[in-house]
């Protein structure tokens, strides 16, 4: 005889009600493994990936700028501290601005005592970043690299007005300044770390970083737990490489005890965005007695970009034609 309980327990997806089919797939989800995006890079090649946990309690970002770390070091002349203080503005910045808003652009300006000087580095919607330093080749002989200050976050949306906030500067490192920035100006509760690898001779081996933050579904709790998992790994930048571009093994042992995915990916690259036509535009703001005053010795006008160090030249007729411009 048939046992009607057993029958029940045992019911057909095909006799439940969509939404209890729905309920079922979405349990079942829950609990599958991890799924990674289709897209790898090579291990030469600069990215920011995002993660996310089922729950949406927490989140991921883990970011690979050795490439375009090292043309801007280059294009700056850096020494070994100055490429590693570059090496970690822009990291840090292109995790910042991704957790942040990714249609906004942020700049990230420091005015401050330490001996490499004031700083600026930009990170673009579109994976773009650049950075300027004002004493590249500075070093811990002269003091600290970075001193007391003011740091000013800028975040620019298109069409929209600018957002800017600004925190104390004080001996910080660039990762543990980042996090305060997020806790004291954002309210989120993040961790940040920077894992930069640079030689005595200037050369940038490896340029990487990671993100986690507790989402508003999340908790210090969950927090404390990806804490715990990092204890026992070993660094990030040593896990990335050609074998495993990702480093998913080692997100895998971060983002355990979660149930999470891989779900973004965006490409990341040194680009300045100077040309003769902005630095035109520039010039065109300046009043008449400034453009006189550089036309007097009769020469092409000479500047060179701050960030990418490009050289541009102004012919003395594009001069004249700027001051006979109508007031």
């Amino acid at each position: 005889m048939a046992d009607p309980i057993h029958d029940a327990d045992e019911e057909a997806p095909a006799a439940l009600s969509a939404v209890e089919r729905y309920k079922r797939a979405r349990e079942a989800r829950k609990i599958a493994p991890p799924q990674r995006l289709a897209d790898e890079p090579s291990h030469d090649t600069d990215t920011l990936w995002r993660g996310l946990t089922r729950e949406g309690e927490m989140r991921v970002m883990v970011v690979r700028a050795t490439q375009s770390v090292r043309e801007a070091t280059a294009a700056l002349g850096c020494g070994p501290w100055g490429a590693k203080l570059v090496a970690e503005l822009m990291t840090g910045a292109q995790l910042l601005r991704a957790c942040l808003n990714p249609d906004e652009q942020l700049q990230i300006s420091a005015v401050n005592t330490g001996s490499a000087g004031n700083f600026v580095v930009d990170a673009y919607v579109e994976g773009h970043m650049r950075a300027t330093l004002r004493n590249p080749a500075a070093s811990l002989d002269d003091g600290f690299l970075v001193g007391n200050g003011t740091v000013q976050f800028a975040r620019t949306r298109r069409g929209k007005a600018t957002y800017r906030s600004a925190i104390a500067l004080e001996h910080d490192e660039i990762d543990q300044l980042l996090m305060r920035y997020l806790l004291e100006s954002e309210q989120i509760l993040s961790l940040l770390h920077l894992d930069i690898d640079v030689t005595e001779q200037g050369h940038v081996r490896h340029a990487v970083g990671f993100l986690v933050q507790a989402m508003p579904e999340g908790s210090r709790d969950d927090l404390s737990r990806l804490v715990a998992n990092l204890e026992s790994l070993t660094s990030l930048g040593t896990q990335m490489h050609a074998a495993d571009p990702d480093a998913m093994a080692w997100a895998h042992a971060l983002m355990d005890g979660f149930y999470w995915d891989q779900v973004a990916r965006q490409s990341v690259s040194f680009r300045c965005p100077c040309s003769p036509e902005r630095v035109l535009a520039l010039l065109s703001t300046l009043p008449q007695a400034d453009l006189e005053e550089l036309a007097e010795d009769g020469e092409p006008l000479e500047t060179t970009c701050d960030y990418c160090k490009t050289t541009y030249s102004v012919p003395l007729e594009q001069l004249s034609a700027l001051m006979a411009r109508p007031s």
